[in-house]
Formats: structure tokens, sequence, C-alpha cells
């Protein structure tokens, strides 16, 4: 995946990227400037459940990086598209996740509750927006959410189907889209909000876009705004 578009509306804490990987750092950095607290808990609303922890075998030091330059090069270097969510819940960046994804997997799997030692990986899982409204109507997140900084993280991809990434992508209707990114920017004051544009992943250039534009509306997002995050 490429790296071309690393750009913030600050005023929002909206941070938007083409690789997914980039949210580690971003996550990092906004715990940094305490944007958000240590222990967020993540919603994590994607085609994919990104949820690969290897990269903490194969790169333990990854507990001891401090400096921000040092994280960014980390991430550069180590961090993939599909690994970036395991680091942050290893150094307590984020706590619970709320995974929003029909991929065929399962996060929560016994394996995965210990992954890294004295801490336990949990959250909920759910498979489409109708029953991420669900589970919130019901009070099933409130432990999850309640006093805790509040991450939204998003892939456009997820209004994509699973097996439609070539030139002929099946995108949700719009008025779907629409109704999806209203409802995720209403139901929670989020502190934090991570967007992946994934052109591979949506079919290309001009689908990844069309869904941008309409995260762009639906968020109300100043486009005179924007800056570049590759800088800092």
């Amino acid at each position: 995946m490429r790296d071309g578009n690393k750009i913030c509306f600050p005023d929002k804490n909206i941070y938007i990227m083409d690789n997914h990987k980039w949210a580690f750092y971003i996550w990092e950095l906004a715990r940094e400037k305490s944007i958000i607290n240590p222990n967020a808990t993540l919603i994590h609303v994607d085609a994919h459940l990104d949820d690969c922890p290897f990269v903490l075998q194969d790169n333990p030091e990854y507990l001891e990086i401090e400096e921000l330059s040092s994280l960014k090069r980390f991430t550069e270097n180590h961090i993939t598209y599909d690994t970036f969510i395991w680091p942050a819940f290893g150094r307590g960046t984020i706590d619970n996740i709320i995974y929003v994804s029909d991929f065929s997997s399962e996060p929560f799997e016994d394996w995965a509750t210990n992954y890294v030692k004295g801490r336990t990986y949990t959250g909920l899982r759910v498979r489409t927006m109708s029953k991420l409204q669900e589970i919130i109507e019901n009070g099933l997140v409130e432990s999850f959410v309640n006093d805790k900084s509040l991450i939204l993280n998003l892939d456009l991809d997820f209004f994509n189907e699973e097996n439609f990434h070539g030139r002929n992508p099946r995108l949700k209707p719009d008025e779907e889209v629409y109704n999806s990114l209203t409802y995720l920017k209403n139901v929670y004051n989020w502190d934090l909000i991570t967007v992946a544009i994934s052109p591979e992943c949506c079919g290309g250039e001009e689908p990844a876009q069309h869904l941008l534009d309409i995260f762009i509306d639906v968020f109300e997002i100043d486009i005179a705004k924007l800056i570049s995050w590759d800088i800092v």
C-alpha cells in the first residue's frame, strides 16, 4: 500500500492517510500531545480486522520507544497495514477494541487474550453498522466507553465489498454510506479520528475519492484547514 496522503484537520483531530499502518503513529502522537489519554477505547470500522500481532514478537523493542521521531521510524520500517493495532495495545495507548467488520475470522480467540504479558485483550465484535447501533442502544458498549478517550478508526474500504478490490468495485449505495457516517459522527464525542483511504481496497483512486468526499461532507470538514502531519 502506498503512503501518499498524510493530512490532518487539527481543529477536529481528524487524521487521514492512505496506508492504515500510520494509525499507530498518530495514536502515539495524540497520546504525547494529550489529545487522548492512555488506555483509550478504539472503535475500528473496516472491511478487515487488521489484528495481526506478530510484529510484537519480531520487534520487542516497541515497548521501549519514547521519542516521537523514533516511533515514526518504527512505523515506517516495521508496522504494516494490518499490524498497527496490537503494538498500540501492548504499549497501553489503546485498551478495549470494538471491531465493526464483516471479515471472516474472529479477533478475540483464546490464544489472543493474553498475548501481551500482564494485559488482557478484550472488546466486542460486530459485523455491520446496524449491529453496532444495536449493541450501543442496548448498553453493551457503556463499560468500554465510560471515562475513556474514544478513537474512531475508519477504513473507507468498509464501504466496498471484500472481493471487489479491482477495477469493478461494489460500493455500498451512497445513502447507506451517508447514513453510516452520520451515525458514526454523532454517536460519540470522539477525541480522535483516524481514516485510511486505502484506494487499493476501494477499487481504485476514483471510488476511494468518492467515499472520501462523502466523509468530508458528513464530518463537515473545511478543506482550507488542511495541513500535513508528515512533518510532525
